[in-house]
């Protein structure tokens, strides 16, 4: 969906959301093109804020971004050239180079169910962390207290696996705190079965564990699959028993197993790639006969003041 307004604007709405998107710039003009250098615009999943001057360039310029959001080329920022005749095929005759910036695409999801007094708390916690957090609760009036930036009112269809599915996004870490015995039961029924998941867990005591994992393993949950679930939540015995206090246990683990993760999937710091060092599968050519032409950097430093210092 095209919305025409202002960058900056878009770009604090999506951050707000904790939307992934890709923000993009002229980083350079040789020749005639519709829009100067410095212009902006950001792209999201399903939406479209500004404009770098519309036509086919905006067109291809919406497309890398959305292979971007969608993992198809790297979450780094990359440079793309754009001869406009060759590649977008219009008219103006010049060239524009682009930068494009994903930003909030590694945020870890963290998806809360039950806006009760310890996920308030942790909801709370992980405010102003980098993460992305959304709170699942059948209470509105609980949902409504929280500041979390996904509320999901949680129903009786979405209760069934394909409902469950939509909410829970792969490589997620799931916390189960709601108010009601049989929803958690419900919850860990199909979320134990859910191999794609960074973590599973449950607040409760020993004995509650020991008496949901006898009925899942009755309902077919493998030993493998109960074993996943971490039940009592958190990193350890702790002897407050306070919302607030439960809260920090779980975020501390949290954070930790998400450092874990960190660095061992790191493949080194992100870094700017031209797109002529790209490799063939990321390499996007939209035209058979489309000119290559070398932007040197004293252009470029002419077109952005203060890209190289």
């Amino acid at each position: 969906m095209r919305q025409m307004t202002n960058w900056l604007s878009g770009l604090t709405q999506t951050r707000a959301a904790a939307d992934p998107h890709v923000l993009i710039t002229i980083l350079a003009v040789k020749g005639s093109a519709p829009r100067y250098g410095g212009s902006k615009m950001v792209v999201t999943s399903n939406e479209v804020f500004d404009t770098i001057g519309g036509g086919q360039l905006e067109v291809l310029a919406i497309e890398r971004s959305r292979k971007i959001l969608e993992g198809i080329l790297p979450a780094v920022q990359q440079i793309e050239h754009y001869p406009l005749a060759a590649t977008a095929m219009q008219c103006c005759g010049g060239s524009v180079t682009l930068l494009f910036e994903p930003l909030l695409c590694d945020m870890p999801e963290v998806v809360i169910f039950g806006a009760g007094h310890v996920g308030q708390a942790i909801s709370h916690l992980l405010e102003n962390l980098p993460v992305r957090t959304k709170l699942i609760d059948s209470r509105q009036n609980w949902l409504d207290k929280s500041g979390a930036q996904q509320k999901v009112l949680l129903s009786e269809a979405l209760l069934d696996g394909p409902g469950l599915a939509s909410l829970v996004p792969r490589n997620s870490w799931v916390f189960v705190l709601t108010h009601d015995h049989a929803i958690d039961f419900t919850l860990m029924r199909y979320l134990t079965r859910r191999s794609d998941l960074a973590f599973l867990g449950m607040i409760g005591s020993k004995t509650k564990w020991k008496s949901f994992s006898a009925r899942l393993k009755r309902d077919g949950a493998t030993i493998n699959e109960l074993a996943r679930v971490c039940c009592p939540i958190g990193d350890g015995d702790i002897q407050f028993k306070e919302p607030s206090a439960i809260a920090i246990d779980v975020v501390a683990r949290l954070l930790r197993d998400i450092t874990r993760k960190s660095c061992l999937s790191e493949d080194g710091p992100s870094e700017v790639i031209p797109s002529s060092s790209a490799s063939p599968e990321h390499r996007q050519s939209e035209c058979a006969n489309e000119e290559i032409v070398e932007i040197s950097n004293r252009h470029l430093k002419n077109e952005v003041p203060g890209l190289f210092l």
